[in-house]
């Protein structure tokens, strides 16, 4: 695991991963540099996502969490206008087994399209 994880912390793209119940449980430096410099916040892994997030954000990620759960779903990608142009938001679904665990998330600075 230690090979993944400074590959993850070596990236130019920001990387957080939460688990099925909505704490986050890594965040590479990348995105912690963007979390810093967009919301002041220092560290907030253990944080849970609400902590971070708008209750309407919050409610989608539920509906698309129970998606996750069901299989029915195995990507789900977004683009932001930020002040600094666009941020391309990619999130996907781990699972240990075939039980539903989390979500890992990359945060692209532009657009992929």
């Amino acid at each position: 695991m230690g090979d993944v994880e400074h590959m993850f912390e070596n990236l130019n793209t920001a990387v957080v991963a939460c688990n099925a119940d909505f704490k986050v449980t890594y965040a590479n430096t990348k995105c912690k540099q963007m979390f810093k410099a967009t919301m002041g916040i220092e560290n907030f892994v253990g944080n849970q996502m609400d902590d971070c997030h708008k209750p309407e954000t919050m409610e989608k990620l539920k509906t698309l969490f129970t998606e996750y759960q069901k299989k029915k779903k195995n990507l789900d990608y977004y683009t932001l206008a930020t002040s600094d142009g666009k941020l391309t938001i990619v999130n996907t679904p781990y699972y240990e087994g075939d039980t539903f665990a989390g979500v890992v998330e990359f945060l692209f600075e532009g657009s992929l399209a």
